[in-house]
């Protein structure tokens, strides 16, 4: 009895037929075209010449698919420069960050990345087994978006210390995180989106003006909104220090009933209660002026505050513990 064929992706099959139907008649060559390859892998009509043993050594889905007979055609449509053509179904352009990222180990190392390599990574890692490919685009995530508190103080949230920044990237990564499972990092994506609250409502300003990006999806907007009213109710706790009973009768008590009044001046503002002492002290240079005793108390009291804000902070979101999220767990 023969074997029952296996591919890459479930859906590959029932999308076979309808590609092959509306296969383009024009064929493209990529950039990726090694002159000692021996395979041309082509989809959507762009084709890239490859080496048949360097994907299967990464990729047992790739090893898999080249040892089945692939459809049959003419034999000028199924050979070019005398390599045999292997039909894929992927997006022309994510074949292409996938094998930069194979093929030159650089291309996702230095400086910040652009997303859709790091989509790609992920997303084709997955569907091609290829885990250390995955697991490497999803570590660029975890950089960006951390799952400890020592971690998330090393970022910002006003700009992109591994991402390089693009209009709406926000829902992009939320769209990625549930699409491929990688719940750790929705937290700390979550907690970013409050730092705007016009963007989190409304999207991103479009650089040509013409309007705005797209907006979090509706489950994820309202989960985002009811984690801001949790973290703004816990801001008097978060900043109970400033409290006169917590500064001495100097120039202290008038430094942190200053900060204070600042602190609730107009809308509360979530973000805050992340703030690392550093962070705060450029935001209200007064703390700078309180005497050694109130600094110490007071930055101890904010790094407890911090961390018991960053236990609790997936359940302000609807989210499952720290402790019980896992990455690619199905």
């Amino acid at each position: 009895m023969p074997k029952r064929r296996r591919v890459a992706d479930p859906e590959v099959e029932e999308q076979r037929e309808d590609l092959q139907m509306d296969a383009p008649s024009t064929i493209t060559r990529s950039d990726i075209w090694f002159r000692d390859g021996n395979m041309i892998l082509q989809t959507e009509g762009t084709q890239f010449k490859v080496h048949q043993g360097f994907l299967e050594k990464h990729s047992s889905v790739f090893a898999d698919m080249f040892s089945f007979p692939q459809p049959e055609g003419d034999g000028e449509s199924n050979s070019v420069e005398g390599c045999h053509v292997v039909q894929i179904y992927d997006a022309p352009e994510d074949i292409e960050l996938l094998l930069l990222a194979l093929y030159d180990q650089h291309h996702h190392t230095q400086g910040r990345i652009p997303f859709k390599t790091i989509s790609a990574m992920i997303r084709m890692g997955k569907k091609y087994g290829i885990q250390h490919l995955r697991d490497e685009g999803a570590q660029l995530l975890a950089n960006e978006f951390p799952k400890t508190l020592e971690e998330f103080g090393k970022t910002s949230l006003e700009t992109w210390t591994y991402i390089v920044p693009e209009v709406g990237l926000l829902p992009k990564v939320v769209a990625l995180a549930h699409q491929c499972d990688i719940p750790t990092i929705l937290p700390a994506v979550y907690f970013r989106s409050l730092r705007n609250m016009d963007t989190l409502l409304y999207g991103d300003l479009l650089s040509d003006g013409t309007g705005r990006s797209e907006t979090l999806p509706d489950r994820v907007l309202r989960a985002c909104l009811a984690g801001n009213e949790q973290i703004i109710a816990g801001l008097g706790s978060t900043f109970s220090w400033l409290d006169e009973a917590y500064m001495c009768m100097l120039q202290c008590f008038d430094i942190g009933r200053d900060v204070k009044v600042a602190l609730w001046t107009g809308r509360p503002k979530a973000y805050r209660a992340l703030c690392t002492w550093k962070q705060l002290a450029s935001e209200f240079g007064e703390l700078n002026k309180l005497c050694s005793e109130c600094l110490i108390s007071s930055q101890k009291q904010l790094d407890s505050e911090r961390k018991e804000t960053w236990e609790k902070l997936p359940s302000y979101f609807g989210l499952p513990e720290w402790k019980d999220m896992k990455d690619f767990s199905l």
